[in-house]
């Protein structure tokens, strides 16, 4: 950059942040999908809620190993290759892996449309719809979102919630400050046997738009992250009652 002082200034960027969906990140990474692009937590640990903590991914001893995997003899090609196999990596170099100054683990800033609104929420407002079918009560549902009044930051619906048929943002981020409310009232005056289901219904919801709205924070401390912690806990405690709902799903 030339400077005001007629002096020619070298410059040397650091990515600090790299913002994509989940899928372009694991692309990016040359990890194999649906894996994660951070840990090397296997697929099959997907969905359990535990709290055990896997071990970031080490993009350098990646390049090492499909360096031997190429390059090696025999045996190290082979327990090379199996390395890289067991942690769901690519076989070729990912776009991050080479550059200096940056940690590949730590510049995953993971899209809140595509991840969040679009992943926890439309999934979640699906098996809503179907749990509300199948007690019978979706046409309640749809007469509350109706007629919900509008308030600052938040316009109100001109259309039952089921006759939606493509969200904006601006409408998602409308659901996700009501849905618990109109949720609520649409369960009210449960039978005996369904006041447990009911019951495990609301929970889940709860704890779902509770971990999605605090996720969103611009900054967290360590008692924001209990709080979603908790909320992650509660959820995964609770979605038993979607089970039925969720039989097509892969996680």
């Amino acid at each position: 950059m030339l400077c005001a002082d007629s002096r020619m200034q070298q410059y040397y960027p650091v990515i600090s942040a790299w913002t994509a969906d989940t899928f372009g990140n694991i692309h990016l990474h040359s990890i194999k999908q649906p894996n994660c692009p951070v840990c090397e937590a296997p697929k099959s640990s997907f969905g359990e809620g535990n709290s055990l903590l896997w071990h970031l991914r080490d993009y350098w001893q990646y390049i090492q190993k499909m360096g031997l995997a190429t390059q090696g003899d025999g045996t190290e090609r082979r327990e090379a290759r199996q390395y890289l196999d067991d942690r769901a990596v690519g076989t070729s170099d990912g776009v991050f892996w080479n550059m200096m100054c940056i940690s590949p683990t730590t510049i995953i800033v993971p899209g809140i449309l595509h991840t969040v609104n679009l992943g926890m929420i439309k999934h979640l407002m699906d098996w809503v719809l179907s749990f509300l079918e199948q007690h019978s009560r979706i046409d309640k549902f749809n007469q509350l979102w109706a007629m919900m009044p509008p308030y600052p930051g938040f316009a109100q619906m001109n259309k039952p919630y089921s006759h939606v048929t493509q969200w904006s943002g601006k409408e998602m981020k409308a659901l996700r400050r009501v849905i618990v409310t109109v949720f609520a009232a649409t369960l009210f005056n449960t039978l005996a046997r369904q006041r447990i289901p009911f019951t495990e219904a609301l929970l889940y919801v709860k704890n779902s738009v509770y971990f999605h709205l605090m996720a969103q924070y611009r900054y967290h401390t360590e008692a924001t992250i209990q709080y979603m912690q908790n909320y992650l806990e509660e959820f995964h405690r609770h979605k038993d009652v979607f089970s039925r709902f969720r039989a097509t799903k892969s996680t």
